[in-house]
């Protein structure tokens, strides 16, 4: 597979903190509170044994994945810890003005449909090609099998491992992690 330059390599950072900063203009509307999502860390790899070893040993992990759908395949992998899930998930409870009449299964999955929308939008715009996100699904992933189950394994794929901080006005931060999954075409469509 042919590597990805330090050139493509921004470009997608960049198409990624555009959807990032739709996302969070997004989301400020709909919990009614300022939120910005910075890419605190952006990285490449095309190995999927490397996202194994650095994210398969950690235990209560909740994934939300989005398949990329269109003339590119893919997929978003939203990841959040227990302390994230719950920070993130009891903020939106209170922007509703619910305490209990929400799972946090459904915040989840409109969080990661919001974002994984917005990036997919800024990737579509960008190289000018038809794509759309399918419905979030959620993985709750304890060990290595299981994150290996709910990060397919793809044939020639690159890896777009993005840290975001989340930044809550008045409420602080967390740091999930968005791998971004790619097929190799995504090489020849930047290059246009």
């Amino acid at each position: 597979m042919q590597p990805i330059g330090i050139t493509e390599k921004k470009l997608i950072a960049e198409i990624i903190n555009l959807g990032y900063k739709r996302a969070a203009n997004s989301f400020s509307s709909l919990t009614g509170q300022n939120i910005s999502i910075e890419n605190a860390d952006f990285d490449l790899c095309t190995d999927h044994n490397y996202l194994i070893e650095n994210f398969g040993h950690l235990k209560d992990l909740t994934v939300v994945q989005t398949d990329v759908v269109g003339q590119l395949d893919g997929a978003g992998y939203l990841i959040f810890n227990a302390e994230e899930r719950r920070v993130i998930s009891n903020m939106s409870l209170v922007a509703f003005a619910s305490s209990t009449s929400l799972e946090e299964t459904i915040i989840l999955k409109e969080i990661d449909n919001i974002i994984s929308a917005s990036v997919i939008t800024e990737l579509s715009n960008a190289l000018n090609i038809r794509i759309h996100g399918d419905v979030p699904r959620l993985f709750q992933v304890d060990n290595i099998r299981e994150f290996h189950n709910a990060i397919r394994e793809g044939n020639d794929d690159y890896y777009f491992l993005a840290r975001s901080n989340f930044i809550f006005e008045n409420h602080g931060m967390i740091s999930p992690v968005f791998i971004w999954k790619m097929d190799k075409k995504l090489l020849s469509m930047i290059n246009k």
